[in-house]
């Protein structure tokens, strides 16, 4: 997956032959020209020698300027190049442009069936997502493969929780599937909930309770209330901290395995029914994710350059940031149970405590009758180098075609990926079929525009990190911006933006030349509803870029300027309702206009 327009490297064996042949020329033209100076030019006192060398060089210098400038000058196409057209124009003409029906209907098509990375369903995406862009009008579309370690449940041999008595039996399950949503049911290939990259392993004994698992949590358990997991499965609920981090806080205080799950506290809204009824967690609800702390390596198996085919890989013993316990995420209803019959301690405080009905007692182990009673987890998953698949659009630009602004989000989800990432790959593919119907028109935008959709995000950043590790050399020294669009609508109360101070200033301009689609704000500009909505002093409030998501290793790794943006929920009162798809407009047309 080369960069269009990158300069290639030079094979050794040619630059060889080119010297090899021209050495000899080269060496009696030399010879020539020093006989024939030796002829033509009497000596020189060494002071004028000096001058008259310092004349030539300059004259040399001019010569060779004014022959680049000639050879520039007619050499350069007679056709004018394409028109950019006026800012102002250009950016009225995109916003008309953009449906907010096509939205729909592209969200619509991407979510109906499970694009895990690694299966024949995403590649097939992958390749509609090509046939496409190149339908749209892009320059150039290609397939950007790479060989990474992913995760898997064992289909034979599922993951689950177990409560085991005296005798070694077993009394209590947790649940190895999800309830399929309604018009789902006959959808095949969906991945049962697991912790991609767990270890395998079936752990037993005492069960402790730890919050969110962060190292504040594990220092009040073992120093203030002299609580020892060392031994023991503790279980977490999610929040606060990213899963992997609350594996390796567990490892380091002893545990064993880990247990995660959402705690309707951290995932629910007041007043909101569960889903299908409402858009609540349901009770049976879990979250997927991997558990790796890679710290931006990418592959695990190639940290830090591209995991091609031929690549050098590590073993999975020396592997970049995989856990050595085993963890299995469950759904509240489940952890409800095993936390009801929790013995030991009650909580230090409140803010241990979520909403289920137990006490949410630490432990460790079980109170009463089931005192004796302990957890044993059954975890069979397994790693595997797998290929995956980027998607390279490119749209060269007119004025500035090294200069590059990526617009790039992922593909692949653990299910459907109805937010997360499809909304944002829809808004892309809206995007990148306006930008096609402007082309058509005569338009090219000032630099060139590189659109990707990722592969493998959810396994770890994969996708877009190894790309960027293949392309690191050109990247940092042309690309101008890189705007990540994974989740474009995750509530209809105002925009989010997360960016680098570089674009402040470009945010704010541009929202205030956009009109808002909030409620009550009629004729007024998005920076005005934003502003009213999440004011900071006298601005609206522009989150920092933190990591977890495609732009890390452009802003973290390479240092190119990054952000995203999205509609999201108001996170003071939890209480919102989604709206039509003409959200999802203002949060990405924005970002583009850094094209024109």
């Amino acid at each position: 997956g080369r960069i269009a327009g990158a300069p290639r490297r030079a094979g050794v064996s040619a630059h060889r032959a080119g010297g090899g042949q021209s050495a000899r020329p080269a060496r009696r033209a030399a010879r020539m020209w020093t006989s024939l100076r030796a002829v033509s030019q009497p000596p020189l006192p060494r002071g004028p020698r000096r001058r008259c060398w310092a004349l030539a060089g300059g004259a040399a210098a001019v010569g060779v300027f004014l022959l680049g400038f000639f050879v520039g000058w007619v050499s350069k196409p007679t056709d004018p190049l394409p028109a950019t057209g006026s800012n102002k124009k250009m950016k009225t003409t995109f916003l008309t442009e953009m449906k907010a029906e096509n939205i729909q209907q592209f969200l619509y098509n991407f979510t109906r069936r499970p694009h895990l990375a690694g299966t024949e369903e995403n590649l097939r995406l992958a390749e509609q997502i090509q046939a496409q862009w190149k339908e749209f009008g892009l320059d150039s579309v290609h397939l950007a493969p790479y060989e990474v370690l992913l995760s898997y449940p064992n289909e034979t041999n599922p993951n689950y929780i177990s409560v085991v008595d005296e005798q070694g039996d077993e009394i209590f399950n947790t649940s190895l599937f999800e309830p399929p949503p309604p018009g789902y049911e006959d959808i095949g290939d969906v991945v049962p909930p697991y912790s991609a990259f767990s270890a395998q392993g079936t752990p037993q004994g005492d069960l402790v309770y730890v919050n969110y698992g962060r190292i504040e949590d594990f220092f009040r358990l073992e120093r203030e209330m002299g609580i020892n997991c060392s031994g023991t499965i503790v279980i977490a609920r999610y929040g606060k901290i990213f899963r992997g981090n609350k594996v390796k806080n567990a490892k380091m205080a002893g545990a064993k395995g880990v247990i995660l799950y959402s705690d309707p506290a951290d995932s629910c809204a007041p007043g909101v029914n569960p889903y299908p009824d409402g858009w609540n967690l349901p009770e049976r609800g879990v979250q997927r994710g991997n558990v790796l702390n890679l710290n931006g390596a990418g592959d695990p198996l190639t940290p830090g350059y591209p995991a091609k085919e031929y690549a050098y890989r590590y073993d999975e013993a020396e592997a970049a940031g995989l856990p050595n316990i085993p963890v299995h995420p469950i759904g509240y209803r489940d952890a409800e149970k095993l936390l009801n019959e929790m013995g030991g301690p009650p909580p230090p405080d409140d803010s241990w405590k979520g909403n289920l009905s137990v006490p949410y007692n630490i432990g460790p182990g079980f109170r009463g009758s089931a005192s004796k009673r302990k957890v044993k987890m059954h975890i069979h998953s397994f790693n595997k180098v797998t290929r995956i698949y980027n998607v390279i659009g490119t749209l060269r630009g007119a004025i500035e075609p090294d200069r590059y602004v990526i617009l790039g989000g992922h593909r692949d989800s653990w299910v459907f990926g109805g937010i997360d990432p499809q909304s944002g790959a829809a808004v892309v593919h809206e995007i990148v079929r306006s930008f096609g119907k402007l082309k058509q028109n005569g338009w090219r935008p000032r630099r060139t525009i590189i659109f990707a959709s990722w592969d493998a995000e959810e396994f770890g950043l994969l996708g877009s990190t190894e790309w960027a590790e293949d392309n690191v050399k050109v990247l940092q020294e042309r690309a101008v911006a890189y705007i990540n669009a994974d989740s474009s609508v995750e509530g209809n109360y105002t925009l989010r933006v997360d960016c680098t101070p570089l674009m402040y200033s470009l945010v704010y301009n541009l929202t205030k030349e956009i009109p808002s689609p909030d409620e009550g704000f009629e004729g007024r500009s998005l920076y005005e509803s934003w502003l009213e909505k999440n004011p900071w002093k006298d601005v609206p409030w522009i989150n920092k870029l933190g990591s977890g998501n495609d732009f890390e290793v452009f802003f973290q790794r390479l240092g190119i300027a990054s952000g995203r943006a999205r509609y999201t929920k108001n996170w003071v009162s939890l209480y919102v309702f989604f709206k039509s798809a003409s959200s999802l407009l203002p949060a990405y047309s924005n970002c583009s206009f850094m094209c024109f």
